[in-house]
C-alpha cells in the first residue's frame, strides 16, 4: 500500500511538472510581448501628458502593486542598511536612469528601432559584468557584444541624423536606459539570495520614481495631463503590462526553468517591436538600418542563447 501510495505521489508531480514546462513557453512568449508594447504605449501616451509625468506615474503604480503582491504573500522584508544601499541604487539605476532615457526616447524616435536597441542591455550588462564581477568573457559573448555594437553604429550612422537630430538623439537616450537597466541588474546579481527579488523590485520602483517625480515638477505642471479614458487606459496598461504582470511572470518562469533557456526568447522583444512598429505606427526602416537591427538580433541570440548552452553545469 505504501508502494502504491508513493507511485502515485511520483506520477502527480510528474504530471505537475509536465504542466508547468508546457506552461513555460508561452508564458515567456507572452512576457516578451508585453515588453515589446512598451515604446508603442509610450508613443500613444505623448498626445495626454509630458513624457517624464507619465514614467514617474508608470513607476508608482508599479511599485505599488508589487509591494502589495510581496506582502500578501508573505515574502521576507528587506532588512539591513547594505541592502537597502543596493535597494536605493538599483532604482536609481534601473528607474531612474531607466524610465528617463525610455520616455525621452520614447518620444523622439519610432517604437520598433527603440525596441531594438533597447534590448542591447544583455551586451552591456556582460561588459559590466566582465569589468565588476570578474566574469570571464568566453568567446561567443565576445563576438556577440561586438556584433551588437556594430549593428547599433550601423544603425546611427545611417538614420538621417543630420537633418534630423533628434534621431541620434533618441538612439543615445534607448543606450542610457539600457545602461542603467544593465548597471542595476549587475548589482541585483550581487545581492542575490540576500533579499526578496519582489520586495526589492517594488521598492526600487518606488524610489526610482522619486527623481522622476521631481523633474517632472520643475519641468512640467500636474495641469497639462489630459485625464481622458484613453490615457488612463495606456498608464495602466505601461504600469501593469508593461512593468508589474511581465516581472511578476518572467519572476516565476525562472523558477520553472533554466535561464540558458529563457534566454532564448529574449530576442523576440526586437521582433515584436519591429511589427508593431511597422503595422501601428506605419514605421519602416531603410535595408541598411534593417542590417543594423539583425546584427543586434543575432548579438542577443550569441550572448543569452548560445552562450547559456555553452555554460558548464555545476
Amino acid at each position: 500500500m505504501h508502494y502504491l501510495h508513493t507511485i502515485c505521489n511520483q506520477t502527480v508531480n510528474v504530471m505537475s511538472l509536465n504542466t508547468h514546462l508546457k506552461l513555460v513557453s508561452p508564458a515567456a512568449i507572452i512576457v516578451m510581448m508585453m515588453w515589446a508594447l512598451c515604446y508603442p504605449l509610450i508613443k500613444l501616451s505623448l498626445p495626454f501628458a509630458p513624457v517624464m509625468l507619465t514614467a514617474f506615474l508608470r513607476a508608482i503604480l508599479a511599485g505599488c502593486v508589487i509591494v502589495l503582491i510581496a506582502h500578501l504573500t508573505n515574502r521576507p522584508f528587506p532588512k539591513g542598511c547594505r541592502l537597502w544601499a543596493y535597494i536605493t541604487t538599483i532604482g536609481l539605476t534601473a528607474t531612474s536612469l531607466g524610465l528617463w532615457g525610455m520616455f525621452y526616447a520614447g518620444s523622439l524616435i519610432d517604437p520598433g528601432l527603440a525596441t531594438v536597441i533597447t534590448n542591447t542591455q544583455p551586451l552591456i550588462a556582460g561588459i559590466l559584468g566582465w569589468y565588476f564581477l570578474k566574469e570571464r568573457m568566453t568567446t561567443v559573448p565576445f563576438i556577440g557584444t561586438v556584433i551588437g555594437f556594430i549593428g547599433i553604429v550601423i544603425i546611427s550612422l545611417n538614420s538621417p541624423a543630420h537633418s534630423e537630430k533628434q534621431i541620434l538623439l533618441g538612439i543615445g537616450f534607448v543606450l542610457m536606459a539600457s545602461a542603467g537597466v544593465a548597471v542595476s541588474n549587475v548589482l541585483l546579481k550581487k545581492i542575490a539570495g540576500q533579499v526578496d527579488v519582489l520586495f526589492a523590485m517594488g521598492f526600487q520602483l518606488l524610489i526610482g520614481a522619486i527623481p522622476l517625480g521631481v523633474l517632472a515638477y520643475y519641468t512640467t505642471s500636474p495641469d497639462s495631463i489630459n485625464w481622458k479614458m484613453d490615457y488612463t487606459l495606456i498608464l495602466l496598461a505601461l504600469a501593469l503590462f508593461g512593468t508589474a504582470l511581465p516581472f511578476i511572470l518572467w519572476f516565476w518562469l525562472m523558477q520553472q526553468a533554466p535561464l540558458f533557456k529563457l534566454n532564448v526568447y529574449n530576442f523576440l522583444t526586437p521582433l515584436f517591436g519591429i511589427y508593431l512598429g511597422h503595422t501601428y505606427f506605419s514605421e519602416s526602416l531603410t535595408t541598411i538600418q534593417w542590417l543594423g537591427a539583425t546584427l543586434i538580433i543575432i548579438a542577443i541570440f550569441l550572448v543569452t542563447v548560445i552562450n547559456g548552452k555553452t555554460k558548464p553545469q555545476h
